[in-house]
């Protein structure tokens, strides 16, 4: 059976505690097409197979527990850990270094942005906690962005579900632009917080 088979059936078959395993895995490291998910829960919500409160909560919950055990292993376990088995949930030291160049930057703002970052998103929560950042605040900026990623692309299966393919398609074409305009939001959020810290 293939990846997108096994999903379609975690899904159809075990519907809202389905979504919440997958998002665990997904953000544990194990890369999985969520985006391709959300959507297609998305379309399933405008169909009436599924309801979309409780399509976030698990999607939302499944993210955030997945952030937590990602955190909790860089704190106790660090950089040297993570180097070492990364490779096993393709987290390259390359990822990872690019990463923490703009986590040391941008920080909480990155947190955010990285669930739109493709092959980001997954170092991130490690990144967290090998930097030490309090666990209270990386969660909130952590859900801060998850609510903002999940909620815009079940939305987009939502209202236009008979052009799933299309916007699938759009999503990957564009890939290099959303990070042009991810990269922007974090620049303007980075120099909006250094002015007012110039004028305090």
């Amino acid at each position: 059976m293939e990846l997108k088979d096994t999903i379609v059936y975690i899904i159809s078959t075990y519907k809202y505690p389905g979504l919440y395993i997958l998002f665990i895995v997904d953000t544990l490291g194990v890369f999985l097409p969520t985006k391709t998910i959300l959507t297609f829960t998305g379309v399933l919500v405008q169909q009436g197979y599924l309801s979309f409160f409780p399509l976030f909560i698990s999607a939302f919950l499944g993210s955030l527990t997945g952030y937590s055990v990602s955190y909790t292993i860089g704190l106790k376990l660090g950089k040297p850990f993570i180097l070492k088995y990364g490779r096993r949930l393709h987290i390259t030291a390359q990822r990872l270094e690019r990463a923490e160049r703009w986590f040391e930057k941008y920080g909480p703002a990155f947190i955010m942005a990285a669930y739109f970052i493709p092959g980001v998103r997954h170092v991130t929560p490690y990144l967290s906690g090998i930097s030490g950042m309090a666990f209270s605040r990386t969660l909130f900026f952590a859900s801060l962005g998850a609510a903002v990623w999940i909620a815009t692309f079940v939305s987009l299966g939502r209202f236009f579900g008979e052009n799933l393919p299309l916007i699938v398609s759009l999503a990957d074409n564009y890939r290099y632009q959303a990070l042009s305009l991810a990269a922007l939001a974090i620049l303007l959020f980075a120099a909006i917080k250094i002015y007012y810290g110039k004028k305090k």
